[in-house]
């Protein structure tokens, strides 16, 4: 399992921590009544940290959330520049909640040539990441495979917002289209000859077009940004 940028930095701030005040992950654990032996999973790679246990061993032990979501130092901070951000955070925060949200990222690569399925992780987000202005978006996803080529290139996430309607597509943008047998990114154009169905296209012309009926598609995201891997 691939460890989630939030928990590395996690872990990373709790070794700190140790060096520095001889607090051990045990006593990190026993401290808000999280079990050892899942701290141990956690170190080893077995899971992630959920976002509950972050927030509450940032609060115990004044580790800077910034740090640990956006890697913006310093890592820990303490009781003066804390009161600051709180007094900043509850004056601005009608402003900050209409600029950012915290998105939901799923940690499975996101097939761009119809070759993965996205399987179960609909329901379980590996992290939240915080986009300035994205207000709107719902979902954050990884693409793999070039048929988007080089409008989104493998290993750059695209951050959408849920469409409820399939009647409104904005036909010739680019979608995250859900069947029950496979996640894609494509542009969605209507069928020539039937209502019922939309064309998908890829950016890369190797690839070529492909029909879907209406009826088929789960769920469907229009794609609002990206962020690109360099």
């Amino acid at each position: 399992m691939k460890t989630a940028p939030d928990t590395k930095r996690l872990l990373e701030a709790l070794d700190t921590l140790k060096k520095q005040k001889g607090i051990s992950m045990y006593q990190v654990a026993k401290k808000i009544n999280y079990a050892p032996q899942s701290f141990s999973r956690i170190r080893s790679g077995g899971q992630n940290a959920p976002l509950k246990w972050i927030h509450k061993i940032c609060d115990t032990y004044g580790i800077n959330k910034n740090y640990i979501f956006n890697n913006e130092p310093p890592m820990f901070m303490d009781e003066k520049q804390g009161k600051l951000i709180e007094q900043s955070q509850n004056k601005d925060k009608g402003i900050k909640m209409n600029v950012a949200q915290k998105i939901p990222y799923y940690d499975a690569h996101l097939s761009a040539g119809m070759i993965k399925k996205f399987g179960d992780n609909v329901v379980n987000p590996a992290y939240f990441i915080t986009i300035p202005y994205f207000v709107d978006c719902t979902l954050a996803l990884r693409v793999s495979g070039d048929s988007m080529y080089p409008r989104y290139r493998s290993g750059d996430i695209v951050v959408c917002k849920h469409i409820q309607d399939k009647n409104l597509i904005m036909h010739g943008e680019p979608y995250v289209v859900i069947t029950p047998d496979y996640c894609v990114v494509k542009y969605v154009t209507p069928h020539a000859t039937d209502n019922n169905k939309l064309v998908l296209k890829s950016e890369n012309p190797k690839f070529a077009p492909s029909n879907i009926h209406k009826k088929e598609i789960l769920q469907l995201y229009i794609i609002r940004g990206k962020i690109e891997v360099l």
